[in-house]
């Protein structure tokens, strides 16, 4: 675990390069660990550079962002959504929380349109619905850039 923990952080760090101190260097090992160890504890495992990637897409990393729709944290997720009504936006706004409350929608997601078709619950997590869009694509494109080996079978 210790090997995808550092290659997860030099994925972090690859997509922040201006997290050049100490103090976001173990930021970002943070993140890769909180990432590494909820990505492994869902069954089936969900790749922590996939989640690295959307983490990237939806907040650059910036940990206390709010979207325009009152998405919050790391991750976006929506307080109260269709998937998280019962955790509150004072509980999503810690990244370990942000991180496992993400994961959980990622999870639903992939459980209710289908574990074999990613582009459509990565689209799914974004939009709310089973439908591919170009979300897929953009955390695709990351997703290739920082996967050790390429992008591997991804739909």
């Amino acid at each position: 675990m210790e090997n995808l923990i550092a290659a997860v952080t030099v994925a972090i760090l690859s997509l922040v390069p201006h997290w050049k101190s100490d103090t976001s260097q173990e930021r970002a090992k943070e993140y890769a660990t909180i990432i590494v160890e909820e990505t492994q504890a869902v069954q089936p495992p969900i790749d922590p550079f996939l989640v690295t990637a959307i983490i990237f897409k939806e907040s650059s990393f910036r940990a206390h962002i709010e979207g325009q729709k009152g998405e919050v944290g790391l991750m976006q997720v929506m307080p109260r959504g269709a998937v998280t009504r019962a955790v509150s936006k004072e509980k999503m706004v810690g990244v370990r929380s942000n991180i496992r409350v993400g994961i959980g929608h990622l999870v639903y997601w992939r459980e209710h349109c289908g574990y074999d078709n990613t582009s459509v619950w990565l689209s799914a997590y974004n939009l709310g619905k089973c439908k591919r869009t170009k979300y897929a694509k953009r955390v695709r494109r990351v997703y290739c850039k920082i996967k050790p080996g390429g992008c591997g079978n991804i739909s």
